[in-house]
This record gives C-alpha cells, sequence and structure tokens, in this order.
C-alpha cells in the first residue's frame, strides 16, 4: 500500500455471501481473521439487516431520545427549539434516509420525538401540540415553522441514487444488479416497484 498503513487481519471478519463454509474456514485460517456474518454495522449503520425491521431502526430511535437527555432540562426558547430539530433531530437520520426506505411506524415515532420536543421542551408533563405536523413542516413563506419533514428527505436522498442508476457512467454497483437481477434500468423505474424489498438501497 501507498501510504504505508496495513489491514489488521486480528481485528477484521470477513463475511461471505453464498459461499461454501470450506472455503470460509480455510479463507479465515489463511487471513487469520475472525468469521463474520449479516447483519453487520458499517460506519453505524446496519448492512444487510432488514430495512423494515423496527429493531433495524431502534438504535437511531434511541439516538435521538437520548440527545434529548443530553439536553436536561434547560430553558430553550421556541426558536430555539426548532433550530434543535432542524440542526441536530434532522440531521443525525440522514445517514439512514439516504440508504434505506423510513418505514412508517418508524417515521411516525421520530416524529413524535420531535413533536413533543419543539412544542414541550425536554422536561415531563403533557405536550399539547398546538399546530398540525404538516403545518409545522410548510415553509415559513407559507405559514408553517420551517421544520424539514424527514419523509421528503428520505425520498430526496433515494432518488440520487435512481439518478445515479440512469446515468450514463458504468458503475460496478450498477452493473451488479442488472447482473443479478437481469433486468434494463428503465425496468428499475417504474412506480410499482418503489419500495421493494429486494433493492432497499433504491427503494
Amino acid at each position: 500500500m501507498v501510504s504505508g498503513l496495513k489491514i489488521n487481519f486480528f481485528k477484521s471478519s470477513l463475511i461471505g455471501v453464498n459461499v461454501e463454509t470450506s472455503f470460509m474456514d480455510m479463507a479465515c485460517n489463511f487471513l487469520n481473521c475472525s468469521e463474520g456474518s449479516l447483519p453487520f454495522k458499517y460506519l453505524g449503520l446496519p448492512v444487510g439487516a432488514n430495512s423494515r425491521s423496527m429493531s433495524t431502526w431502534e438504535p437511531l430511535v434511541e439516538n435521538l431520545s437520548g440527545r434529548l437527555n443530553t439536553w436536561g432540562h434547560k430553558y430553550i426558547s421556541f426558536g430555539g427549539r426548532i433550530v434543535l430539530v432542524n440542526a441536530v433531530l434532522n440531521v443525525i437520520p440522514i445517514f439512514y434516509l439516504s440508504l434505506l426506505k423510513l418505514p412508517v411506524q418508524v417515521w411516525k415515532r421520530i416524529v413524535r420525538i420531535q413533536r413533543e420536543f419543539l412544542w414541550g421542551g425536554v422536561g415531563g408533563g403533557n405536550k399539547i401540540s398546538w399546530v398540525k405536523w404538516e403545518t409545522v413542516c410548510q415553509s415559513k413563506r407559507n405559514g408553517g415553522l420551517g421544520v424539514k419533514d424527514i419523509r421528503l428527505m428520505n425520498v430526496s436522498l433515494l432518488a440520487k441514487w435512481r439518478w445515479r442508476l440512469i446515468d450514463g457512467d458504468t458503475a460496478l454497483w450498477k452493473e451488479a444488479l442488472r447482473a443479478k437481477y437481469g433486468i434494463g434500468v428503465d425496468n428499475l423505474l417504474v412506480g410499482g416497484f418503489i419500495g421493494a424489498p429486494r433493492l432497499g438501497v433504491l427503494a
């Protein structure tokens, strides 16, 4: 390696997909590393996990709830809470939202966290929502509070993958999809394909 960096096989795991057990054992012994399995985490994102399962999203939801606890019972103005929702609570899920389709149940839980913090801060007690969340997510010009809708964020981020798919280059991941599913790019863009579990990264 040009940089002089070396792989630490002792801290590495080898994961096989559609590979015989005998080959995996031989490869792990040769590389002196352990054998891993799907799903595994890469940069905090569960790779190979079911994006429709609540357990896949649970760490993200707990992270959002934990962030509220770190703010404690400090007094934060209403305008400050709007800023924190956009700058923190809407930013933490971006990595997930850029690769996985957000299930409705997870969306409801995240919105509940955001809504309760916006209208009631981090203290206890009942938190009354004075305005519909759809109105809150409208732009200030249209009478809203300018809070970003994570559903629209999710759609926008996933749309980038669709754009890259129809782009003219010959990226390896595109060739892998074509080789695996035997379908053209046009077929991947039909409305019925949206949400298909086989290609969650695109749906």
